[in-house]
């Protein structure tokens, strides 16, 4: 979906008597927007993306339809997984922000974070929630936007994660350090082939290698981590070159060794590569760094 189209899309969530204050595409997962509504019934459904809501002002006389006993009120979130349906009373003006990450970019946050299998997150439904912790990581991060439109800079790149952290530590339906699927790749298997990955990313890797670390055939093996990661093992090691060109570049080493170290056969490839995944190119990553 392009940025045009998400912004469409949000607005027509919410059609009478709203109005979007604020809109901001960080890329193409994740976006934040400021609205204010006044008295009215919003049916409210998105299929692209979760939906972390934090109400900023007003909402005591505002409910969902399915839980009239349960008023909202500023200072509690409602987090509406992706292709969640809803609707809601709104009884006087309520000023909240929205922010839309797919559950691509939360299961890659859980790949990389967690020694599970993807597939065990989960996110639940919830309604005018009382997190202060979370609260304030969202009101950082929509703030980190406001003050850098159309990313949100490093700090907020942090909070970010932090969100996803803290949403996928509290609110997720298993109990991920002690669920198990059938299926995929085993935690030990998961374990053995990131650290592979770690360990020979400036060099090239193959299926084949990934695979035999698994003790799997390579087709077998890239069917089953697709499952267990959320992406195939070719997005995979790309993100996390990705991931070790962002660490270089806080010092003063030549973009092409960065390029070379990381596994990239030549620097305009790790440039085309972290523009797509970061929406900026890496000099202009690491001028941010050092301001």
């Amino acid at each position: 979906m392009s940025r045009a189209d998400k912004k469409i899309d949000s607005a027509l969530l919410l059609k009478a008597n709203a109005s979007i204050e604020a809109q901001h595409d960080i890329h193409r997962d994740v976006a934040v927007s400021r609205w204010s509504i006044d008295r009215n019934s919003v049916a409210y459904e998105k299929s692209d993306s979760h939906t972390l809501s934090l109400y900023l002002k007003g909402g005591d006389t505002s409910y969902r339809a399915d839980q009239k006993g349960n008023p909202g009120r500023a200072g509690t979130l409602c987090l509406m997984p992706q292709g969640h349906a809803s609707s809601w009373h709104i009884g006087g003006p309520i000023d909240f922000v929205h922010l839309y990450f797919s559950d691509a970019i939360l299961k890659r946050f859980a790949a990389d974070h967690y020694e599970q299998d993807v597939r065990l997150v989960d996110i639940r439904d919830l309604t005018y929630q009382a997190d202060q912790t979370l609260s304030n990581m969202l009101l950082g991060y929509v703030d980190c936007c406001a003050r850098q439109p159309d990313r949100a800079g490093l700090i907020g790149e942090q909070l970010l994660y932090s969100i996803f952290d803290h949403v996928i530590g509290h609110y997720n339906g298993f109990e991920i350090k002690e669920s198990r699927l059938k299926g995929g790749l085993t935690p030990r298997q998961m374990k053995r082939v990131k650290a592979l990955i770690a360990d020979r990313l400036e060099t090239r890797l193959s299926m084949t290698d990934l695979a035999a670390e698994a003790g799997l055939s390579p087709f077998h093996f890239a069917r089953q981590f697709k499952e267990s990661f959320g992406e195939t093992p070719g997005q995979h090691v790309m993100r996390r070159r990705i991931e070790k060109v962002k660490e270089r570049l806080s010092s003063d080493e030549p973009l092409a060794q960065i390029a070379a170290n990381a596994g990239f056969a030549q620097q305009s490839h790790m440039t085309a590569q972290f523009k797509r995944q970061m929406g900026i190119t890496p000099q202009v990553y690491r001028i941010a760094l050092a301001g």
